[in-house]
């Protein structure tokens, strides 16, 4: 390629880049213009309203808007056509380097120069200019990217804008973008009512709905107007569960009416209801049989309509027509007609509840015409399973091979409880069912039955374990069972040789290896309950199940590890119990493995007898440790120092394994109880949302009551408190269902007694959907003193939740100060050899950064308890914070870290009066927390007793509100 192409080659390829971005950047500008009107035409649809003109006039200026902004932006890039000597200086201006040979072979093409030979000198130099930059390939590179990336970020931008954007402008969009489609005008605000005009047999009822359009409103009245000359009359209509829908329902109707439904002033247009020579339901009259289990009477109900019956019974519906008919059908829901039988003045038919459920009476008359009657509402109650839990011993317990242990179990059921049942297991072995009741003796509602273990029965030995818990079964066949608790076999003569060790005892702390056996202990209790628990989601049980598959595999890896640090140190050389210790544990692990496979299959039923056996070894290995500390605390107090330091050794083993784990399960179940909390706080906002909304429906259905009363007979709207009592229902059963949870959870009784009272509640709200405004009123405030009583009770319980994990912080700072204590005597007695020493301070390094972190979170506890207890508990909440502050201030975190490097080189005086200062700075912690504990119920009389005053005062003036509406 001459010089000369190469050149022209160049620059027609920066000509072709130049106008690529140039394009881009007036496509660009075309969108950019697009999106501004579209915004400007979002609001000019949405501020003048919809209309065909409207929608026509802005298609036609879109289309003339886009069309001359593309006109004018394609005119102006097509007229910018650079000739190679402007492209020529814009290179040249862009890359200096070239000085002026580009510009002079461009113009040496043009004009020749005089001198022989220049021209190819000229463009010789131009080409490798050119070279030595890549011909200019770059120099539109940053431009084109610039070019582009603003032009996607607004392609991106208006598709977000026409999904996710506000609805005119995607409206506005559709209405543009769409003109083959008629633009649907409605008026802003409307009430459409079903049926409108109808025809109503002589002496029936008829079911008028209304559902808001373009507004809301609290309240919707319907207008009716039975004959010309009459008065209109107002009735309030029933919420429904569609969000601006409401009913209501007019009964024995004999003439002709009219009617309208009014919302917040909105009006919809008048329609008729016409009276035609046809049979209806002139009265409809039921009787419940209930199941037998429950042992209740059969309950008649004079006027039925919309019904909440249990589960399981039989309804048998009396109707009375108006006139003859040939033929009476019981339509229910989701099943096949049901023939009614004729009788004396009217029609029987019965049915079975088994869910909820719409029905109807049909009447068939003489010339095949069928009547379609009224729906109600079928309303099945289930039958709550029962309660049950250990009043005694109710706890874990350590017991001898000979001992007799008393539980005591009680159990309540709404019915009765037909059956309790004790359930034993020995080391995971198979269980075994103990019958406590009488099965032919009448179910009790509430039941309280002991039974006596007599241990001495099974061969038992130290470290054994016997667990057990009580399941009821109440008529239905309902099963639910109480917690699972754990008798722990010691050993006979564990406090009597303890007692008679000497005084150069162990120093380690030779119970600190029970965080083992007690994360196994929180792992089968967890399996048990996530088996009990059926009413679980899968993806709940599955995610639980996993959880513990974990949990059992971390314990069955640091039990292992344990296993390892034993035979490192040789520690059968001291004793032959070490090898028992070291077996028990290798046992532990094989079964903890079977366990963790059991558990990742997900089979939780078929790994807790497996995690039961793992338990029981590692108690073993735990009892014979014990026994082992016991004999060398002895031989200690005899000068046996060799055995004395190998048995402190063991010790630190122990202590190093559990309170490396002890931080992560601290840590887990502190953040559980956080989270438990915050669900208790927002269930008990919820249930005051509910009683208020509960005392809104009391007072609707006081004025309907009253407005039944005033004219004597059954026009305003039947069915009680209808939809908007059966949502509260629903939602008091969710709320009902979460503390259950939480009561598992946390192994609260008061919130399990809470939950029952709630269900209760929920099943009076349901009677009062179905019974007639007079009967519902009363339900309606039995319901809400329940929900009043519910809260008042979680109220109560969150308070003392909350006190008791102040005191309990204060039982923790104790602790650490006691543990600060030992670790300081230990500190003044480091070992000569230096092997030895060198052991002892990695293990005293260990124990201060578990102190360091001990404290790190009493702070961050201390603090937050301090924040949630601000609004109840101000005077200990200000007792807390000074406490966080001391601790904080005292910087006690940092000086334990601080004393681990002073245990290698500083002199025994020094390190002593360090941890004297450590010992003094937690002392005052504690003195402060322990101030907090003693300041909880104080500061809080007077703001209980303002706000005492504050609800009477509104009492008395709803009373009075209630009265003047009632009058007026």
């Amino acid at each position: 390629m001459t010089d000369l192409d190469s050149i022209l080659e160049s620059i027609e390829t920066v000509r072709r880049r130049w106008r690529l971005r140039t394009g881009l950047e007036a496509f660009a500008t075309l969108v950019a213009i697009g999106i501004g009107f579209l915004m400007v035409w979002a609001a000019i649809w949405a501020g003048a309203g919809a209309s065909e003109s409207l929608a026509i006039g802005g298609r036609i200026a879109a289309v003339a808007t886009l069309l001359a902004a593309g006109g004018w932006l394609g005119w102006r890039w097509r007229r910018r056509q650079p000739d190679n000597a402007q492209i020529a200086l814009y290179v040249e201006e862009q890359i200096p380097s070239l000085g002026q040979s580009l510009v002079s072979a461009v113009h040496s093409l043009a004009a020749p120069p005089p001198v022989p030979g220049l021209t190819a000198r000229v463009l010789r130099a131009a080409r490798q200019g050119l070279d030595a930059v890549d011909r200019g390939r770059h120099l539109e590179s940053r431009a084109l990217q610039r070019a582009s990336r603003w032009l996607s970020g607004l392609a991106l931008g208006t598709v977000g804008l026409l999904l996710v954007g506000p609805r005119p402008i995607r409206d506005a969009a559709v209405t543009l973008g769409t003109p083959w489609r008629k633009v649907p005008v409605a008026p802003t605000f409307m009430v459409a009512v079903i049926p409108g005009n109808a025809d109503v047999p002589q002496g029936g009822a008829a079911e008028i709905k209304a559902t808001l359009g373009g507004f809301t409103a609290d309240n919707t009245e319907l207008v009716v107007r039975r004959d010309t000359t009459a008065d209109w009359e107002r009735i309030s209509m029933s919420r429904d569960t569609a969000v601006g829908s409401f009913t209501t329902r007019l009964f024995d109707l004999d003439r002709s009416a009219e009617y309208f439904v009014e919302a917040a002033g909105v009006r919809s247009p008048t329609y008729r209801l016409t009276i035609v020579d046809l049979p209806a339901v002139r009265h409809l009259s039921a009787t419940i049989s209930y199941p037998k289990y429950t042992g209740l009477a059969p309950e008649s109900i004079a006027d039925a309509g919309d019904l909440a019956v249990l589960k399981g019974s039989t309804v048998s519906l009396k109707v009375v027509t108006t006139r003859s008919a040939k033929a009476a059908f019981l339509v229910v829901e989701g099943r096949p007609p049901i023939a009614m039988v004729p009788t004396e003045g009217g029609w029987n038919g019965s049915l079975r509840v088994g869910g909820d459920a719409f029905y109807r009476v049909d009447l068939l008359t003489d010339d095949n015409r069928r009547i379609s009657g009224l729906n109600f509402a079928l309303d099945a109650l289930d039958d709550a399973p029962p309660s049950v839990r250990f009043s005694a011993p109710g706890r874990d317990t350590k017991v001898t091979s000979i001992e007799e242990v008393v539980a005591k179990v009680d159990a309540s059921d709404d019915y009765g409880v037909a059956q309790l049942t004790l359930h034993l297991s020995v080391n995971g072995g198979r269980d075994t069912a103990i019958a406590v009741t009488d099965s032919s003796v009448r179910p009790l509602k509430e039941l309280s039955a002991s039974q006596t273990f007599f241990l001495e029965e099974w061969t038992l030995t130290a470290g054994d374990l016997v667990s057990y818990y009580a399941e009821a079964m109440d008529g239905a066949g309902q099963r639910s069972k109480s917690d699972m608790y754990f008798l722990e076999v010691r050993p006979f003569d564990k406090t009597y040789r303890e007692a008679e060790q000497g005084g150069g005892g162990q120093q380690g702390g030779g119970e600190s290896a029970d965080g083992l056996s007690e994360r196994q202990r929180q792992l089968v209790v967890g399996t048990f309950n996530v088996t009990r628990d059926s009413l679980l989601k899968p993806s709940e049980y599955a995610e639980d199940v996993t959880t513990l598959a974990i949990g059992q595999g971390r314990l069955r890896g640091d039990v292992g590890s344990l296993v390892t640090r034993l035979r490192q140190r040789q520690m059968a050389a001291v004793d032959t119990t070490f090898a028992t210790i070291s077996k028990e544990l290798d046992s532990a692990v094989a079964v903890m493995q079977v366990a963790e496979e059991t558990l990742g299959r997900r089979q939780a039923r078929g790994a807790l007898p497996l995690e039961q056996r793992a338990l029981q070894h590692l108690q073993r290995a735990e009892a014979a440790y014990r026994d082992v500390m016991v004999a060398m605390g002895q031989q200690g107090g005899s000068g046996g120092g060799s055995a004395n330091q190998r048995g402190e050794d063991l010790a630190d083993l122990f202590e190093l394994e559990t309170d490396k784990l002890r931080n992560q399960y601290e840590a887990v179940e502190r953040e559980s109880g956080q989270q438990a909390e915050r669900a208790l706080d927002e269930t008990l906002e919820r249930l005051r949302r509910l009683a208020s909304r509960q005392q809104q429906e009391n007072d609707r259905l006081e004025r309907a009551a009253d407005a039944i009363r005033n004219r004597a007979g059954r026009s305003a709207s039947g069915g009680g408190g209808g939809s908007g009592q059966r949502q509260l229902a629903q939602e008091a059963d969710e709320e009902a269902r979460h503390l259950e949870r939480l009561a598992r959870e946390r192994g609260d009784q008061s919130l399990e007694d809470a939950a029952r009272r709630l269900k209760q509640a929920a099943e009076q709200m349901r009677r009062a959907a179905s019974g007639d405004p007079q009967q519902g009123a009363t339900q309606g405030s039995e319901a809400l003193e329940r929900l009043k009583s519910t809260a008042q009770q979680l109220e109560r319980s969150r308070s003392a939740s909350r006190e008791g994990a102040i005191r309990r912080l204060e039982t923790r700072a104790n602790e650490i100060r006691r543990e600060q204590r030992e670790t300081a005597d230990q500190a003044s007695g480091l070992p000569s050899d230096p092997a030895k020493k060198a052991e002892r301070i990695a293990a005293l390094g260990a124990k201060k950064d578990a102190l360091a972190s001990d404290v790190e979170r009493l702070e961050a506890d201390a603090e937050r308890l301090s924040r949630e207890s601000a609004k109840d508990q101000p005077n200990a909440a200000r007792k807390l914070a000074e406490a966080a502050q001391g601790i904080r201030d005292n910087r006690i975190r940092d000086k334990l870290a601080f004393s681990k490097d002073l245990l290698r080189r500083a002199p025994p005086d020094y390190l002593k009066n360090f941890e004297q200062q450590i010992g003094a700075n937690l002392e005052a912690a504690s003195e402060q927390l322990k101030a907090a504990a003693s300041a909880l119920g104080t500061g809080t009389d007077n703001r209980q007793a303002r706000a005492l005053e504050r609800a009477r005062e509104l009492v008395r003036g709803l009373e009075t509100l209630k009265e003047r509406a009632r009058a007026a």
